[in-house]
């Protein structure tokens, strides 16, 4: 090999590892239209499937999840990016989707996959990303036949308690023992806010749901969200609290599902941002742990809305079977409505110490959302183990001898309502126009501060709702290359900075061999002194 040939071969090494890691996704089906890998991977009723199915290593595998992990976080971080303007309640649904849209955040969304499919084609054998990639698009048809709208449709009911199997994801509640929904109302109602008393709902009644997985339990309703906020998919438009949007999906299928699997809506939210999992229920982590959830893992669990017990409707199929059809491993039966009894509250000794007598039909759970404490904390005080059953006539420690303990807004007895006095109306001289503006402005602004937020996942982005929407007014010319940058930077994590610096100095290192091939060649080119 002479010395120009010596030459080219080390410059095609050195450039190598610059090509392979960028080449598009090059699957036909549906891997990389939506967040696929982060489904698959942290689904914890998935994973031993996945593992199988693709003929996954162990190494393998926790590559893979790892991957799903920084596809999860990105997109967390992008959701969080927008929610200033969902939160914003001097927007129109309008306005906000034309915001969000015109931060290019779906291109910003598709510019994460591709960084998943780069990081899976750097971490993986070209077999192994080849079995993954195949077998999700194997699998994805009967995902969407198990969780579709076909299915949904085929077996809704309106018989008994409302009970569906729907998917559920863990967030921080920053120590709050409680579960988020995507019906905003349910919030207002249990903080004893009387905004959506025109919509069926009542002030301080409690709204509770019972969750079943590897174990059950009850817990009241803290939050609004994931995605959507006017989303009461458990209920039609005949109910006490009839469905504020997406009326036209079958009862029980969360639109978040929905979009997910069947491109309902277009695959997006009621903002228009492109959903990134079939999300339905957010749980607090300790309600997680509670009922088995694996840590960093999501799946589908049972769901029963216990204020709709007394709604009534037509017999049918039993409601715990809808909308899928795969429950996970060791799930617990649906709720009986004979034992959904209110809990009367017991006073609190002299010492601060509370004591509840067990009363016919009363359950562990049941007791634990009455005085809003963990399951776990009733089972430690009683000496319980890893026991739930409890009997009539029962004693059970709720609290320790300590300060007086008094019950949280919305944890009273749910059959007696309290409504204050009718406040006495008193005619004020009216405001000039900019005036009055100005007061609505702030009394909006305060009272959304305090009430119209989604699911918190994370700490609050530091900057603010004005600057946000200056930068959304900024962008509505965007173009394509820009946003996709943008997006690609979002979803830059460790593992793509260690990519980067790993060529560079593949690419350094070739440009040294190159140097001494040269050099070499020079002087072997050099005729001997005589």
């Amino acid at each position: 090999m002479d010395a120009m040939s010596f030459r080219r071969l080390l410059f095609a090494l050195s450039v190598l590892p610059f090509l392979l890691p960028w080449r598009p996704v090059a699957a036909a089906g549906v891997w990389g239209t939506r967040p696929l890998l982060s489904y698959f991977a942290l689904t914890a009723s998935l994973e031993a499937p996945l593992q199988q199915g693709a003929r996954l290593t162990a190494y393998e595998l926790r590559l893979i999840v790892g991957i799903a992990l920084q596809e999860a976080e990105a997109l967390q971080r992008l959701e969080r990016l927008s929610q200033p303007l969902v939160a914003d309640p001097l927007l129109s649904l309008a306005e906000k989707q034309r915001r969000i849209a015109a931060l290019g955040y779906n291109r910003q969304v598709d510019a994460i996959l591709y960084a998943t499919d780069r990081r899976l084609r750097y971490s993986l054998s070209e077999s192994a990303y080849r079995r993954l990639v195949g077998w999700i698009e194997r699998r994805w048809p009967w995902e969407q036949m198990s969780h579709g709208l076909a299915r949904a449709r085929w077996l809704s009911s309106l018989a008994g308690v409302r009970s569906y199997q729907v998917f559920a994801t863990r967030y921080d509640s920053k120590g709050r023992y409680t579960v988020a929904l995507p019906d905003q109302c349910l919030k207002f109602a249990n903080g004893g806010l009387h905004l959506c008393d025109s919509k069926g709902y009542t002030a301080g009644a409690g709204y509770s749901v019972a969750i079943s997985y590897k174990s059950g339990l009850g817990v009241m309703v803290g939050e609004s969200g994931p995605w959507n906020i006017e989303d009461n998919y458990w209920a039609s438009l005949a109910d006490p609290q009839p469905r504020r949007m997406f009326a036209d999906l079958p009862l029980g299928m969360p639109e978040a599902q929905a979009a997910y699997f069947s491109g309902y809506n277009g695959g997006k939210d009621q903002y228009g941002r492109k959903v990134s999992g079939p999300f339905a229920i957010d749980l607090a982590f300790a309600v997680g742990d509670d009922i088995g959830l694996p840590a960093k893992k999501n799946d589908w669990i049972t769901v029963s809305y216990l204020w709709t017990k007394d709604w009534g409707g037509k017999p049918g199929k039993q409601a715990g079977n809808t909308p899928g059809a795969t429950a996970a491993p060791g799930i617990a039966p649906t709720v009986n409505p004979e034992l959904l009894q209110a809990i009367q509250l017991a006073t609190p000794a002299a010492d601060g110490s509370i004591t509840h007598l067990v009363k016919s039909g009363q359950t562990l759970w049941a007791i634990a959302v009455a005085y809003q404490v963990r399951v776990a904390q009733l089972q430690f005080l009683n000496n319980l183990g890893q026991t739930v059953i409890i009997y009539t006539g029962q004693k059970l420690k709720i609290k320790d001898a300590g300060p007086t303990w008094t019950p949280l807004p919305g944890t009273a007895d749910p059959n007696i309502t309290n409504t204050p006095p009718a406040p006495t109306e008193t005619p004020t001289p009216p405001l000039p126009v900019r005036q009055t503006q100005k007061a609505a402005r702030r009394t909006v602004a305060a009272a959304a501060a305090a009430s119209l937020s989604e699911t918190p996942h994370a700490a609050t982005p530091t900057f603010t709702v004005t600057s946000l929407i200056q930068r959304a007014a900024s962008l509505p010319t965007e173009s394509t290359a820009s946003a996709a940058s943008g997006g690609l930077t979002n979803g830059l994590s460790g593992g793509d900075w260690g990519l980067l610096i790993g060529a560079l100095i593949l690419g350094l290192g070739g440009i040294l061999l190159f140097g001494l091939g040269w050099l070499f060649g020079a002087r072997r080119g050099k005729k001997p002194k005589m």
